[in-house]
């Protein structure tokens, strides 16, 4: 009898393989549960505060001034670069003189003329007077009195139109009647300009300050008005009030409010505001939309419990405005919270550009942690691993990983 071959046996050896393989790698694979994620959260700010309510503007310049020709005649020249500065007093546009001068000249000669005449008026009095009562009769005094008197009042009529055509000269050169910028020139150089009608040659504003008007509710107007302990507050102090401009950037010069209307439009319930801005290097342009804000009250006086949180933590659904917190479990929990839609900056530094804050007035505790960066990663009752942020700002991802890894 044959002995058994040796060949089932490694047969079943390789098919045994594929097995141990699968178990091993089976045991390798099993699922193991990712670290929470990392989310920088910080307890709210109770810092001292302005809150500002905003409300949208219309830039204007300080002096908005219309130039025209106020004689008429063919326009020589023009003496300045459109749309830069000028100074008051600079010659702007000259007209043709030659019809001015010889109006002058003519009005100079009758003057002289009257002068003459009143003089020879005056000598033939004198001359009647000299003789005496026997000479001459008292009619011819009169009268010599009356010839005297009619050529002084024509001197004083020659007089009036020789300053009347002066002036009319003078006109014939436009000088700018304040500081400011020049428009683009309306009229081009050999039109024949019409005092009668003042045409318009250009336009200058004056940009050294810039108004800026808004509208404010009647309700908040008498906020403004009143402050605390019922104290009427003064425009003066109204005094550090912001613009944003039109691209969304924040205008570095302060204004101040200097203008509250005495009037509320019964149409509108609004009263107009104006608030003026230094414009030093003429960044701000007449016409120009913006965003106004302006101060209206103090949270410690007025919301004694109310809290500072980033605006991008606040979030909204359906059931209102709330804030991811995590918990002592380091669990995340929805917060819903009320919010006031202010723009909010320091107090201590009020040259300091502060990112948007909102005032929570309601929902939210000072000790409360509130999920300020990573709050895509947030849900309800998820586990995260919370970092606080650092003076410099939130953790860095250095520091984010570092805390997963320590937990496993």
């Amino acid at each position: 009898m044959k002995p058994s071959s040796p060949h089932p046996v490694k047969l079943l050896s390789a098919a045994a393989l594929p097995l141990l393989a699968f178990l091993s790698c089976s045991k390798e694979n099993e699922f193991v549960q990712p670290p929470p994620p990392p989310v920088t959260v910080e307890t709210p700010d109770t810092r001292e505060v302005t809150i500002y309510k905003t409300a949208p503007a219309t830039i204007e310049g300080l002096a908005e001034v219309d130039i025209r020709a106020r004689v008429r005649g063919i326009l020589e020249s023009k003496h300045f670069e459109e749309g830069k500065p000028i100074s008051k007093g600079d010659l702007l546009f000259k007209i043709e003189e030659e019809p001015f001068v010889a109006a002058l000249q003519g009005a100079q000669a009758n003057l002289a003329n009257a002068k003459a005449a009143q003089g020879l008026a005056a000598a033939k009095l004198a001359r009647l007077e000299k003789a005496g009562a026997g000479a001459v009769s008292e009619l011819d005094v009169e009268i010599a009195r009356a010839e005297l008197d009619q050529a002084a009042a024509a001197v004083s009529q020659n007089e009036a139109i020789v300053a009347d055509a002066k002036i009319n000269l003078s006109y014939t050169k436009i000088t700018a009647p304040t500081s400011g910028r020049m428009s683009e020139s309306y009229v081009d150089i050999g039109n024949l300009v019409d005092g009668s009608q003042s045409t318009l040659l250009a336009h200058v504003t004056a940009d050294e300050q810039i108004r800026a008007y808004f509208e404010v509710p009647e309700r908040e107007m008498l906020s403004i008005l009143q402050g605390k302990d019922g104290r009427t507050i003064k425009i003066e102090e109204l005094n550090a009030v912001q613009l944003t401009l039109a691209d969304g950037s924040v205008y570095p010069e302060e204004g101040r409010i200097d203008l509250l209307d005495s009037r509320v439009d019964p149409q509108t319930r609004t009263a107009t505001v104006r608030a003026v801005f230094p414009n030093p290097n003429g960044t701000l342009r007449s016409g120009l939309f913006g965003t106004i804000g302006y101060p209206v009250t103090f949270p410690n006086e007025n919301f004694p419990n109310s809290v500072l949180v980033p605006s991008a933590s606040v979030l909204r659904d359906v059931a209102g405005e709330f804030v991811w917190v995590v918990d002592e479990t380091d669990t995340v929990r929805r917060c819903g919270v009320e919010a006031k839609d202010t723009v909010i900056k320091p107090n201590d530094d009020p040259n300091a550009v502060d990112e948007r804050q909102r005032l929570i007035v309601k929902g939210l505790e000072k000790t409360d942690r509130v999920i300020t960066v990573g709050i895509q990663r947030a849900r309800e009752s998820a586990k995260v691993s919370p970092q606080t942020a650092n003076a410099a700002g939130p953790s860095t991802p250095k520091e984010e990983s570092a805390a997963p890894e320590a937990e496993n």
